[in-house]
């Protein structure tokens, strides 16, 4: 058992492996439904993918820590970008959104790392259940790269204040995806996870 401030933490998911260098193509969705993170698109091998505990969001104020990241590689002409967290019960699709960026640029041929967190907290329990949700995705050049530039921060939540709805019972098995969109078709931006931890905070 270890602590998060002064809440106990559980580790209840570590990713095992890397997954899959993604691009913004159209057979792994680029627009609508975009590569998840953590081993390709929807027709991909996934890498040992995340499934919440079952029921773990049992009473209002239960909470989780999602983190994770990995590299970027950039070519000569860059789209923008959005990135999202979901839970879903079918891997690969991005069916309720925990927590989204709005579409940002990034700069062009450029070799990087990206790292995210985000809370997620239990505020209603039930078939009517919902969670709220709120966090970061650092995007920027890596100490390896000649040529530095200053990481960016994305704040990555909620359109609104409203909680996203979300059956507590789980029925089915559910699954945390990070994903990934492009704005246009493109194979000269990749992204690779090498990381993802899901903590249980209480």
């Amino acid at each position: 058992m270890s602590f998060y401030g002064d809440a106990p933490a559980e580790l209840l998911y570590a990713m095992p492996g890397v997954g899959g260098a993604v691009t913004g193509t159209t057979s792994s969705g680029t627009q609508a439904g975009g590569p998840q993170l953590g081993g390709g698109g929807a027709s991909s091998t996934f890498i040992a993918p995340c499934e919440l505990p079952h029921n773990y969001f049992s009473k209002v104020g239960k909470a989780i820590l999602i983190e994770g990241g990995g590299v970027f590689v950039t070519g000569s002409t860059t789209p923008n970008m959005k990135f999202s967290v979901n839970i879903d019960t079918t891997l690969g699709t991005p069916a309720t959104v925990l927590a989204t960026t709005g579409a940002f640029a990034s700069i062009a041929s450029m070799t990087g790392n990206w790292y995210f967190r985000l809370l997620t907290t239990c505020t209603a329990v039930g078939s009517a259940g919902t969670v709220q949700s709120i966090g970061v995705l650092n995007w920027g050049a890596n100490a390896l790269t000649s040529t530095v530039y200053s990481p960016s921060t994305y704040l990555l939540g909620p359109a609104s204040t409203t909680a996203v709805a979300f059956n507590t019972a789980q029925s089915v098995p559910t699954y945390i995806e990070p994903l990934a969109f492009w704005s246009a078709t493109t194979t000269s931006l990749t992204m690779t996870m090498t990381n993802m931890f899901v903590w249980g905070l209480n």
